[in-house]
């Protein structure tokens, strides 16, 4: 009995489709923010609770230096984020992890209102760290319990994600950061997650923030991984069909970019 024949239409849509996920999950530069996001926050807390030490001591002069080095800083970690040479370095590090995989992106949809809606964001994101030091010097004057910092971030932070998944088109793995934050939060409220204890306190805000949201980059680079393996099998499948299977192609990760 004959081969039925190949469904080559359905073929060009599959090939699509996980070029797509595939591009959609590459969160290496994610994590590449991450790193340089992380070491930043980390000065600013110590900033933030030498300022609240110069406050309870009444050291006005420490107080102000501390306030200006935390607010210059904070505008460095906006200009970084938003600046042409923060978006250099971070793609050039990113596409040195991808350099064996080639290029890959995912286009669609206008690009003005792709720009409006990027400067919304950026707008937000600065709301989100004044937001953050707001709560912080809400907890320095004993209005804000420690332990209710976490579901006070989550007020803002979940919406800001969730504005940024839709807004930046990402992949369902950028769901779990959000998720994983309204969970906690909720938990925290209920009184079924104990808080740190002591010294470590701060950790009620850095495991969610920067844990989650690593949890989330890892799962989707997992994914990336997948979607590139079903691609190239796609590829390799079609190249054999056509009696190229032994030709120099281009390599799938390459294909996934021009999709």
């Amino acid at each position: 009995m004959p081969d039925e024949p190949r469904d080559y239409e359905d073929d060009a849509r599959q090939l699509a489709k996980w070029a797509e996920r595939y591009a959609r999950s590459r969160t290496i530069p994610f994590l590449v923010q991450w790193v340089f996001i992380v070491l930043l926050v980390i000065v600013l807390a110590g900033l933030a609770q030498g300022a609240i030490y110069a406050w309870r001591t009444r050291q006005a002069g420490l107080l102000w230096s501390l306030i200006g080095v935390t607010c210059a800083l904070t505008l460095a970690l906006l200009w970084f984020s938003i600046a042409r040479w923060g978006r250099e370095r971070i793609w050039g590090i990113s596409e040195w992890f991808y350099r064996k995989e080639g290029y890959a992106a995912f286009g669609g949809g206008n690009k003005s209102d792709e720009l409006r809606r990027m400067r919304w964001l950026t707008a937000l994101g600065f709301g989100l760290m004044l937001y953050h030091l707001a709560g912080v010097v809400l907890v320095g004057l004993h209005y804000l319990p420690m332990q209710y910092f976490q579901p006070f971030s989550a007020v803002y932070m979940a919406p800001f994600l969730a504005a940024m998944i839709v807004v930046q088109r990402l992949g369902m793995w950028a769901w779990i950061w959000p998720a994983l934050y309204v969970l906690h939060a909720s938990l925290m409220m209920a009184g079924v997650w104990r808080p740190f204890r002591g010294q470590w306190y701060f950790l009620d805000i850095i495991v969610p923030v920067f844990g989650y949201g690593l949890i989330s980059m890892i799962v989707g680079h997992i994914y990336s991984r997948y979607a590139l393996r079903r691609l190239k099998r796609l590829a390799r499948a079609g190249l054999e069909e056509g009696g190229n299977g032994g030709g120099d192609g281009d390599d799938p990760g390459e294909q996934a970019g021009r999709e």
